[in-house]
């Protein structure tokens, strides 16, 4: 294979291998717009020897553009042996605020992990399955929703209390939990997204889609709704906004391959990454400016860099 088209067939593998696994949550509670965290994926590609870079990164208030990012986490793998940084978890996925900004909740690879948002005090949670992911805080600060895997192939949802005691599930075959602050959890079962109470009871349809965010008021839930035409499976498609009870559902833009969507603290911005794409944030009130905060590119030598899963900080 050429280099041209060698590189060409490792940037879709990387967006492939991203859009597969199951949609993070987020949970964006109200106050005023702070850093943007992100996770970022890079490889030295046909260098050798090959050195991967994983970790966990936050663009500062008012970013364009994270060229220098603040580092809350970051593993280095030389040749897959991890060689550098804080290699505690050697994948992150899924991070989420807390309702008061000062801390994160994050997938560090079967198990969660707590960290302050200066990237500090890293605390991994007990193992409730053999794979927990998807973290969320509650309104309280005090608990998290989360994914964790089951016997059937699917995942069930837990809450779990963060001061000690054992995590119960709420929802069973259910994803991508999210936790509002009106105290409702929104979830995701066979492409739906439904609501329910912290305990699971008065369930209720929302609409179709699939990686939801409660709006900080929550009012509104933002999510994606898979595009028919893509061919390989993974939570990619078009942004639509719907009220709570499954009303005034509306699209944003009109790019197809998007993902990953979190509310802006102040309701007036969603951030989101998408098939190929860099993280981005988009203005939903006036006129509709998008930046780029997190860059994904392929460079020479098949080497790169892939960012996605955004969260935003309340502050």
């Amino acid at each position: 294979m050429a280099p041209a088209n060698r590189r060409v067939g490792l940037a879709l593998s990387i967006a492939l291998a991203l859009l597969a696994g199951a949609a993070p949550a987020h949970a964006t509670f109200p106050g005023h717009n702070g850093a943007i965290a992100f996770i970022s994926n890079g490889s030295s590609g046909d260098q050798q020897p090959i050195v991967d870079t994983r970790g966990l990164y936050a663009a500062g208030p008012g970013a364009k553009r994270a060229d220098e990012p603040a580092v809350l986490l970051e593993c280095q793998l030389t040749d897959s042996v991890p060689s550098g940084g804080d290699c505690t978890g050697t994948t992150y996925d899924a991070p989420s605020y807390s309702p008061d900004g000062r801390r994160l909740v994050v997938d560090t690879g079967e198990r969660l992990a707590v960290i302050d948002a200066d990237g500090s005090d890293l605390t991994l949670l007990p193992a409730t399955t053999a794979d927990d992911g998807n973290p969320a805080f509650a309104p309280d600060g005090r608990r998290i929703v989360f994914s964790g895997a089951n016997e059937r192939g699917t995942t069930d949802v837990y809450v779990r209390r963060l001061d000690g005691g054992g995590a119960r599930v709420i929802v069973y075959d259910a994803a991508d939990p999210v936790w509002s602050s009106r105290n409702e959890i929104a979830y995701v079962r066979d492409g739906n997204v439904y609501r329910a109470d912290p305990n699971g009871r008065h369930r209720r349809f929302v609409t179709s889609g699939v990686s939801p965010d409660w709006s900080p008021n929550g009012r509104r839930v933002v999510l994606i709704r898979p595009s028919p035409n893509l061919t390989f499976a993974g939570s990619t498609g078009r942004i639509y906004i719907v009220n709570a009870g499954g009303g005034g559902l509306r699209r944003v833009g009109s790019n197809a391959y998007l993902s990953n969507p979190a509310w802006s603290p102040d309701g007036r911005w969603l951030a989101f990454d998408g098939f190929d794409l860099p993280v981005r944030k988009r203005r939903l009130t006036g006129r509709p400016i998008t930046r780029e905060i997190a860059p994904t590119q392929i460079g020479d030598g098949g080497g790169f860099v892939a960012s996605y899963d955004p969260a935003w900080q309340p502050r």
